[in-house]
């Protein structure tokens, strides 16, 4: 690893062939074969990127299983993400229609229970979740600090609503995008 750090490419293939199998094994823990190869060859890339970080004379180890950690965990972020956005789209059919008078109550309740709820949180906790449920639009990236604001921001919205994710307060309102129209103040009800 030293000669990398030093800018011999060369010894790549050395290393490649030494840490690769560990890679595998990392991300096998985690994740099913196909995604464990994925995993094992990003932490590669990974670790051929940032090895002019690497400070010569330090154990390889601990620093490759760190790399293979957080690329193993990117992938099954990845992964949690990717069903999350399916799931929604194959339950669609047991949702009942707009038109269903059930429906309608569910989600005027869902409404009232979502709109109490951020009411009872502290303003900057209000202000963060009501601007990420209406897609405010944002100049560049989010900040690690926003993201962070948000996601505690619905940390208590979820203990407030009992264990409810965004996905679960979404999904149960029938009507589309009936929460934003609460949480602005354009729609009616309770």
């Amino acid at each position: 690893m030293d000669r990398l750090a030093d800018g011999d490419r060369a010894a790549f293939a050395p290393l490649f062939a030494a840490l690769y199998p560990r890679a595998i094994a990392v991300a096998r823990r985690r994740l099913d074969d196909a995604h464990a190869e994925d995993a094992a060859q990003r932490t590669m890339t990974a670790l051929f990127a940032r090895a002019v970080e690497f400070t010569p004379g330090r154990p390889v180890l601990p620093w490759f299983y760190a790399i293979a950690a957080n690329e193993t965990h990117g992938v099954a972020r990845k992964i949690r993400l990717a069903e999350r956005r399916e799931a929604p789209a194959s339950s669609a059919a047991l949702v009942p229609a707009d038109g269903d008078p059930e429906s309608a109550l569910a989600s005027a309740e869902t409404r009232a229970l979502v709109r109490e709820a951020v009411a009872a949180l502290d303003p900057l906790s209000a202000a963060a979740i009501e601007a990420d449920l209406a897609g405010e639009p944002r100049a560049g990236p989010r900040s690690p600090a926003l993201r962070k604001r948000v996601s505690r921001a619905y940390a208590r919205l979820r203990s407030a609503l009992g264990g409810l994710d965004r996905a679960d307060v979404l999904d149960g309102a029938p009507a589309r995008g009936a929460e934003e129209r609460v949480l602005d103040g354009t729609e009616g009800g309770s």
